[in-house]
C-alpha cells in the first residue's frame, strides 16, 4: 500500500530570530513518518521564518505576507501533491488561523491539518510584559524591538484576536474536518522551574506551560452575550441581564495535554526538546509528542477524527490526574504545587450605541442570596485587564476549586483538605458614571446554576460579551419655543430618560 505524499510547513512564535527554534522536530518527524505511513522527506518540509521582532507587524501583516509566500513556494507542489499540514508553535498557531480566516473562510483551504503546540489562541498573559519598559530595554541591546504589532494580538482580550475567535465559535471562520481543516491542540501544564523568573509570577503560573494557559490554547470555546433589560420608573430593583441568544460553541477540536511538557527550553520545552534521531539520548521522553503529531497528520475522515478526539481527552484526564500533585525540592525545603485545572473568562463589555465602557467594577456572588461570600477560597487566581481597551477584562478560575473537590492525598499524606465550592454563579456589574446626563445603570445577573455551566468549563475559554444600556436624558437637547427666549441653562436639570 502506497504511503500517503505529505507536505509540512513548519511556523514559529513570537520574538524568534533563530531557524533552530525548531529543534530536532523537523528531522525526527522525516525520520519516523515513514512507520506511521506517511511519506515526508526532507525536501517536503519547509521552516517557515517571519518577523515578529519589529513593532509595526501585525498578526493580519504575517498572515498577508505567507499568502505570499505560498503563492510563490507552496502553490506547485500543492498542486502536483495535494494539500499541505502546518505544524507551529506558540503564536505560529494564531498566525495560521488568521491566515485560514483571511483568505480561505469558504472553505478551500490547501492546508489540510493545523497541529498547534502550546498555541496562543486565546493571547498570554505575558503579552503585557513583553510590551513593558523593561521589554524595550532588553530587546534595544539585542538589536530588535519587542513586537508590539504582534504582543496587541496577544494580548488577553484583545480586539483581533476577539474578532477571529467568535467567527470560530460562531462558524464564521474556515470550516472543521475534512472540507476544511482539521485542526488539533497539543500543549503541556508544566512549569519548568529553571525558567522561572522570580519578577515575574506569570512565568510560574499553574495552569500554564510558563507562557499560555492550557484554556488559552485550547479552541474548544463558548461564546455568552448578556444584554441589559431596561429600566422600570416604578422598579428600584437594578436591571437584570439576560441572554440576548443561546450560547454558542465552538466546533469540536482535537485537543491533548503532554505529560511534562513545558512551553520552551531544551530540557521539556514542547518543541524545541524534540531529539533529532529516535536513537538521540532522550529520545523516548519524545514518544508521546511524536505519536500525537503522527496520528493527527493520519486523520483524513471525520469518523477518525471523532476518534482521536476521544483518544485525546482521554489521555488529558489521566495526564491531569497524574500531574495533579507537583513536589519541587527547593534550598530551603520542599513545596508542593496542586495543579488544578483552570477556567478562564474574557469579558468585553460595551453599550447599546457600541461605546467602549472602561470605568466599572465587576463583583461575582453565589448562593440563594446572590452573595459574594458564597464563593469559595481561591476561586479566581489572576484577574487582567486589556490595555488598549478598557472594556475587555480576564478573569483566570480555578476550576476544580470552585466546583469543589475532595482531599488530596499524596506519598501516604495530606496535602489538601476536601473543599467545598459552589453550584451556582452570578455577578453584579457597577458602571460609571452612574448619574448625570447620560449614564448607566447598575446590572445583575442573579447567582443560578445555568451561569456557571455557560461560563466554566475546564481547560476551556468563554468569551462574555456585556451590552449595557447608555441612559440618555432630556436635558441633553430641549427646544425652547420664541424668538424673544432668554437665560442660561448650564443649571437645568437632566429630566427624565429618553
Amino acid at each position: 500500500m502506497a504511503k500517503a505524499k505529505q507536505l509540512v510547513v513548519f511556523v514559529h512564535g513570537w520574538s524568534v530570530r533563530e531557524l533552530d527554534t525548531y529543534g530536532g522536530l523537523p528531522a525526527r518527524l522525516v525520520a519516523e513518518a515513514a512507520a506511521a505511513g506517511l511519506e515526508i522527506t526532507v525536501k517536503d518540509v519547509f521552516l517557515g521564518k517571519y518577523v515578529s521582532f519589529r513593532d509595526e507587524v501585525r498578526v493580519a501583516d504575517i498572515a498577508y505576507a505567507f499568502q505570499r509566500a505560498f503563492e510563490r513556494d507552496l502553490a506547485p507542489l500543492v498542486a502536483r501533491h495535494g494539500r499541505f499540514a502546518a505544524i507551529t508553535h506558540s503564536t505560529g498557531g494564531p498566525v495560521m488561523r488568521a491566515w485560514a480566516d483571511q483568505f480561505h473562510r469558504a472553505g478551500d483551504c490547501p492546508m489540510s491539518h493545523l497541529v498547534m503546540l502550546a498555541p496562543a489562541n486565546f493571547g498570554s498573559a505575558l503579552a503585557q510584559l513583553g510590551k513593558s519598559r523593561l521589554s524595550r530595554v532588553k530587546t534595544w541591546f539585542q538589536g530588535v524591538e519587542p513586537g508590539a504589532g504582534v504582543l496587541d494580538w496577544l494580548e488577553l482580550g484583545s480586539r483581533e484576536s476577539w474578532d477571529l475567535n467568535t467567527r470560530w465559535i460562531s462558524g464564521g471562520s474556515v470550516p472543521s474536518g475534512p472540507t476544511g481543516v482539521f485542526q488539533f491542540v497539543l500543549t503541556g501544564q508544566t512549569i519548568d522551574r529553571q525558567l522561572y523568573d522570580a519578577l515575574n509570577s506569570y512565568t510560574g503560573e499553574l495552569g500554564s506551560d510558563g507562557v499560555v494557559r492550557v484554556p488559552a490554547a485550547n479552541l474548544n470555546a463558548s461564546l455568552v452575550r448578556f444584554v441589559q433589560d431596561a429600566p422600570t420608573a416604578k422598579s428600584s430593583v437594578m436591571p437584570a441581564l439576560r441572554l440576548a441568544e443561546p450560547p454558542r460553541r465552538a466546533p469540536r477540536t482535537a485537543f491533548l495535554v503532554l505529560a511534562g511538557k513545558a512551553h520552551s527550553g531544551d530540557g521539556v520545552g514542547i518543541l524545541r526538546s524534540v531529539k533529532p534521531s529516535p536513537r538521540s539520548r532522550g529520545a523516548e521522553r519524545d514518544r508521546a509528542t511524536l505519536d500525537a503529531i503522527l496520528s493527527a497528520l493520519r486523520v483524513g475522515t471525520a469518523r477518525q477524527y471523532a476518534s482521536l478526539c476521544d483518544d485525546f481527552d482521554a489521555r488529558t484526564s489521566a495526564t491531569q490526574a497524574a500531574e495533579q500533585v507537583e513536589r519541587e525540592e527547593r534550598l530551603l525545603g520542599e513545596r508542593v504545587h496542586i495543579h488544578d485545572r483552570r477556567s478562564m473568562v474574557l469579558w468585553r463589555l460595551r453599550d447599546d450605541s457600541g461605546a467602549v465602557i472602561s470605568d466599572f467594577d465587576l463583583l461575582f456572588t453565589a448562593g440563594p442570596r446572590s452573595s459574594p461570600d458564597a464563593l469559595p477560597e481561591g476561586f479566581v487566581t489572576d484577574r487582567q485587564r486589556n490595555q488598549r481597551d478598557g472594556g475587555a477584562l480576564a478573569h483566570f478560575f480555578n476550576y476544580d476549586l470552585m466546583r469543589g473537590c475532595a482531599a488530596i492525598e499524596h506519598d501516604g499524606a495530606q496535602v489538601r483538605a476536601a473543599r467545598r465550592g459552589t453550584d451556582t454563579l452570578g455577578l453584579r456589574i457597577d458602571p460609571r458614571p452612574s448619574s448625570g446626563f447620560v449614564h448607566y445603570l447598575p446590572a445583575e445577573l442573579v447567582a443560578n446554576p445555568d451561569t456557571l455551566r455557560q461560563l466554566l468549563a475546564p481547560n476551556e475559554t468563554t468569551l462574555v460579551e456585556i451590552v449595557l444600556r447608555r441612559n440618555v436624558h432630556e436635558g441633553v437637547f430641549r427646544l425652547v419655543q420664541g424668538v424673544d427666549a432668554r437665560g442660561r441653562f448650564d443649571k437645568d436639570a437632566p429630566g427624565g430618560i429618553v
